[in-house]
This record gives structure tokens, C-alpha cells and sequence, in this order.
């Protein structure tokens, strides 16, 4: 028992120990802290001092702007000719430059018909009409000659008749025979026949020569015709201007009506495109004095030296509003010839280009323009007055961008804020930065 007694005693010994060590750590973490504690300085304190918010501002100025229109639409060719045969036969000339893009200038042989067989036709309406000016040529010497011969016969009747008379006298006193009688009557009938001859032939030339004149009008005809057909075996450029493109070569045989290629004027072009109705206003005043809106066209997307502006002009509007997008077509003409300026482009302007159109409206004077952001919800513009905040309510003439166009409510020289106002309350105090600081 007693053995038993002290082994256990051993045993409980390194626990106290233990205790007491965790005891010792403890008691020594809580006397650092506490001189910590007391060790460390006590926080001053500061009164917090409310100061104005700081915000930056844009002077309102005035200004006179122009109002435009904006628009997209493709380039297009205004005269645009389509080159087709009129005459059948082969090919046998085409223009060098008569190619796809190829430049031609006005009076230029574009495409040539083999023309023998035309001009066969053609000399031999000339000698048609030689042959009907001989005829009548021939039948107006018959006539003269018609005429001297009845100023005979007329002679020779009034001669043979005065034989008559003279022998029916005779014979009444029996110093000339019945057989003179009989003789003279018939040589006096017979002169009579003849001259009445003559004159049914007189009266007959008129209808001859009305015959050879309508022969000659239609041998005439027939030379035009075959004159036209000659000359339509020559297709000629009515314009300057450029190849579109060419659907046959030389040697092949063509129709009347085949299309052999197509052409447009140089330097004459339109663009349809179509604007809101609500955008009409600013151009329906220029509208209303009788004057035609200028424009300018320039390539889309382009910018810098390349972005070069061809002037135009609104040429006609469309009959009808487009039920679909409710916007009115319109056509602008433009004419790059009247270009003064040089210009750096890519390249000039040509058809199927997607071009951007600004439409030159009324000009207003006496509003402000400022960036779009500045306005408030409501239509109001926050602005500073005595370093206290005011909510003006303006009159917006236009949105119109990035931009908004004010017509009224705002004075030269307000101070607008332009910078963020979170919290924003009307009267509140403010300050403006200076330098951006």
C-alpha cells in the first residue's frame, strides 16, 4: 500500500507543473498588455469642418449656327447609257478605252458595225434618186416640147379651117367640087384630132409628173434610210465619261436591241436617301423662300485629309413618304466639277460609293451650344449663381449628337457645371476649381 501510495505521487507532479507554467504565461501576457496599453498615446480630437463641394464649370456663350440634316445613301450615275445595236451585223471595230473602267470622251467611235452592206444600200438609193431626177427631168423636156407642138397643131387647125371655110364658099357657088369639100372638112378634122391629141397628152403629164416627184420623195426616203442604217452602224460617245462595263468583243454578231456594253457621265451624279419627317423643319424654311438646300457629300467613314467634301444640291423630293421607315426620299445632285479646291482623296467619287449627306438648313443666331451630358433630366442645367447651386429649366431648340442646342433660359456668361454633382441639392454651397484642381 505504501508502495502504491508513491508511485502515484510521482506521477501527479508533472501536471502541477504544467498548470503551473500555463498559469505563468498567462499572468505575463496580460502584464504586457497592459503596459501596452498604457504606453500608447491617446488620439487628439479634431472638429470636422464641412467645406463646399469643388466642381469645374463652362461659360454659357452665344453663338449662330446652321442647322443640318444628315443622311447616308449610294452614289449613283445620272446619266447612265446603256450602248446597244440598233442594226445587225459583226462587230468589227470597239474602242481600246471601251473596257470596264475605261475613260472616253465625247465624239469618240465606240463601237463600229461592218457597214458594206449599209453603204451598198446607201449608193444604191443614190442612184435611185439620179434615176427619178432623169425621169423627171426627161418628162419636164416632153412637156416643152409638148407645148411647141400643140402651138403648132393650134396653127395648123386654124389653117386647115380657113381651108374649109374657103372651099364650103366655093362650093355654094359651084366653083369648087364636092370632092374638094369632103377633103378639106377631113384635113381640117384630122388637124383637130391631132391638136386634141396633143392636149389629152398636155393634161396627162400632170399626173406623171406627180408620179415621178412622189418617186423621187420615196427614193429620198429610202436613202435616208439607208443613210440612217449606215450611220447607226457607228455608235459614237454623246458624253465624257466611263466604262461601266462591256458584254461583247470584236467579231461577234449582234442584234438590234442586244446591249453591247453600258456608259455614265463624268461628273454627274446623284444619291437618294430618305430623312425623318421631323427633320424637315430645319431645312423648310430655305424651302419656303423659293431656294433650292445646298449640300455637301463626303465619302463614309473617311476622316482627316480624306474625308473631302463635293458640294451638291437638294434636286427633287420623292411624291410618296416610305410606309415603312415613314421618311421622305429625296434626290441630291452632285456635281464634283465644281470642286475649286484640290483634294486628297483616295480616289474621286464614283458610283456605288456609300457617301455620307449634311443637308444645309436655317440658320439660328442667338443660341448656346453645349455637350449633350450637361443636360439634366427634366431639361434643367445645373449652373452656379453666388457660389450657391440653381437648377435653371431651359428651352432645348435641338438634340442633335453628342451636342444640345438651347434656345432660351440660359443668359451669356452663366457659369454651368460641368463636372459630376452627386446628391445635388437646390441652393447648396460650391466652389469652383481653378487650374482643375
Amino acid at each position: 500500500m505504501v508502495m502504491e501510495t508513491l508511485s502515484e505521487r510521482k506521477r501527479s507532479l508533472p501536471v502541477i507543473l504544467r498548470f503551473i507554467r500555463v498559469i505563468f504565461v498567462l499572468l505575463l501576457s496580460v502584464g504586457v498588455a497592459i503596459v501596452l496599453i498604457r504606453l500608447k498615446e491617446k488620439p487628439k480630437q479634431q472638429n470636422i469642418v464641412k467645406t463646399p463641394a469643388s466642381v469645374k464649370i463652362i461659360e454659357a456663350q452665344m453663338v449662330s449656327k446652321v442647322m443640318t440634316v444628315e443622311a447616308f445613301g449610294t452614289v449613283k450615275p445620272r446619266t447612265l447609257v446603256k450602248v446597244a445595236a440598233e442594226v445587225p451585223g459583226r462587230i468589227d471595230y470597239i474602242h481600246p478605252s471601251f473596257i470596264e473602267g475605261g475613260q472616253i470622251s465625247k465624239g469618240d467611235l465606240l463601237v463600229r458595225i461592218d457597214q458594206r452592206s449599209y453603204k451598198l444600200d446607201r449608193q444604191s438609193a443614190q442612184v435611185k434618186i439620179r434615176q427619178a431626177k432623169t425621169d423627171i427631168k426627161s418628162l419636164k423636156q416632153d412637156i416643152d416640147n409638148l407645148k411647141s407642138d400643140m402651138g403648132l397643131s393650134q396653127a395648123n387647125v386654124n389653117l386647115t379651117k380657113k381651108e374649109f371655110e374657103r372651099i364650103s364658099a366655093l362650093t355654094k357657088n359651084q366653083f369648087a367640087s364636092k370632092t374638094a369639100l369632103d377633103r378639106a372638112e377631113q384635113q381640117y378634122l384630122q388637124t383637130k384630132i391631132a391638136f386634141q391629141n396633143i392636149r389629152n397628152r398636155m393634161v396627162m403629164t400632170r399626173t406623171m409628173m406627180e408620179q415621178r416627184e412622189a418617186a423621187l420623195s420615196m427614193a429620198k426616203v429610202n436613202f435616208e434610210k439607208a443613210d440612217l442604217a449606215y450611220q447607226k452602224a457607228r455608235i459614237v460617245s454623246p458624253f465624257d465619261g466611263w466604262v461601266l462595263g462591256k458584254m461583247l468583243e470584236t467579231g461577234e454578231y449582234v442584234n438590234p436591241g442586244q446591249v453591247i456594253g453600258s456608259i455614265y457621265e463624268k461628273d454627274s451624279f446623284d444619291v437618294d436617301i430618305s430623312i425623318p419627317l421631323e427633320n424637315m423643319k430645319w431645312i423648310n424654311p430655305i424651302l419656303q423662300k423659293g431656294q433650292t438646300p445646298v449640300a455637301q457629300v463626303s465619302i463614309a467613314n473617311f476622316k482627316g485629309e480624306d474625308a473631302y467634301r463635293w458640294p451638291a444640291k437638294v434636286a427633287r423630293f420623292k411624291a410618296n413618304v416610305d410606309e415603312k421607315t415613314r421618311t421622305l426620299p429625296m434626290t441630291l445632285e452632285i456635281n464634283p466639277a465644281d470642286a475649286k479646291a484640290k483634294r486628297n482623296s483616295l480616289f474621286d467619287l464614283k458610283p456605288g460609293a456609300f457617301v455620307k449627306c449634311t443637308i444645309q438648313g436655317t440658320t439660328y443666331d442667338n443660341i448656346f451650344i453645349l455637350p449633350r451630358y450637361l443636360l439634366r433630366a427634366g431639361d434643367l442645367l445645373f449652373v452656379i449663381n453666388d457660389d450657391h447651386l440653381k437648377m435653371k429649366k431651359v428651352t432645348v431648340l435641338r438634340k442633335f449628337e453628342d451636342k444640345v442646342f438651347i434656345s432660351d433660359g440660359l443668359k451669356p456668361g452663366d457659369k454651368i457645371i460641368s463636372s459630376p454633382l452627386p446628391g445635388a441639392l437646390e441652393g447648396m454651397p460650391l466652389t469652383i476649381k481653378t487650374n482643375g484642381k
